[in-house]
C-alpha cells in the first residue's frame, strides 16, 4: 500500500513563488466548469474536420485510422490520469505538463524540452485558428455583402486582436462563459453536419454521389499525410 509523503521542500518553495499556480489552486471552479473547459479544449476545428481529412484514405483505411487515433488518445489520457493520481497521493500535485514531465522523467532538460514542445504546438494552433477564424468570418461577410469593402486581412487582424485580449485573462476559469458558448456551438455544428449528411443520403434530389479517391497517386499520398 502506498503511503503519502509530504511535499518536497523544493516543491514548496516553487509553489510559494509561483503566483500562477496559487491562483489556479485557489480557483472557485466547479466540476461542470472543468467539463466544458476540457470539451472545448479538445473539440475544435482540428477535431471537427478530421472526417474531411481522412476522406482521402477511403472508407476502410480512413475509418480504421480514425478509430485507432481515438483509442490512442483515450489511452494516453488514461495513463496521464494514473500518473497524476499517483503523484498527488505522494503529495505532489501538478497543474502543468512541464512539472509532471520533470517529476516523472527527472529535472533538468526535460522541463525545458516540454516548454519548447508546448510553445511550438501553441504557436501553430494559434496561427491556424486565427487564419481559419478570419476566413470563416470573410465567408459569412461575403454571403451578406458580396461587394463589401472588407478583405481577408481585416478579419484576420480583428481575430488577432480578440485573441490577444482573451490571452490576458489569468486562467481558464476566466473563460468559462466563452467556453460554454463554444461548447454549444460545437454541439450545434456536429448536429447540423450529421443531419445534413443523413438528409443528403436519403434524399432523391441530391447531386450524384462520388466516393472515389484522388485521381493521382501523388494526391492520394498527400491526402494520407494531411
Amino acid at each position: 500500500m502506498m503511503t503519502e509523503s509530504p511535499p518536497s521542500p523544493e516543491n514548496e518553495r516553487f509553489r510559494q513563488g509561483d503566483a500562477g499556480a496559487t491562483f489556479v489552486l485557489e480557483s472557485k471552479g466547479e466540476w461542470y466548469h472543468a467539463g466544458f473547459h476540457l470539451t472545448t479544449a479538445i473539440v475544435g476545428p482540428s477535431i471537427l474536420t478530421l472526417s474531411y481529412a481522412f476522406r482521402g484514405l477511403g472508407w476502410g483505411l480512413g475509418f480504421f485510422c480514425l478509430t485507432l487515433m481515438g483509442v490512442v488518445t483515450f489511452y494516453s489520457y488514461y495513463l496521464m490520469s494514473l500518473v497524476l493520481e499517483h503523484c498527488e497521493k505522494a503529495g505532489r500535485r501538478h497543474i502543468r505538463f512541464r512539472e509532471l514531465a520533470s517529476d516523472v522523467l527527472g529535472a533538468g532538460w526535460m522541463y525545458y524540452f516540454v516548454i519548447f514542445i508546448q510553445t511550438a504546438i501553441n504557436t501553430g494552433i494559434s496561427i491556424g485558428a486565427i487564419l481559419l477564424a478570419g476566413e470563416c468570418l470573410q465567408i459569412m461577410y461575403s454571403s451578406v455583402s458580396p461587394d463589401g469593402p472588407l478583405h481577408l486581412w481585416n478579419f484576420i487582424a480583428t481575430v488577432t486582436v480578440v485573441m490577444m485580449v482573451l490571452s490576458q485573462l489569468p486562467s481558464f476559469h476566466s473563460l468559462r462563459h466563452v467556453n460554454l458558448a463554444s461548447l454549444f456551438l460545437s454541439l450545434a455544428y456536429t448536429i447540423i453536419v450529421v443531419s445534413a449528411c443523413i438528409l443528403a443520403g436519403v434524399s432523391k434530389n441530391t447531386p450524384q454521389r462520388d466516393y472515389s479517391l484522388e485521381s493521382s497517386k501523388f494526391s492520394e499520398v498527400m491526402s494520407a499525410f494531411t
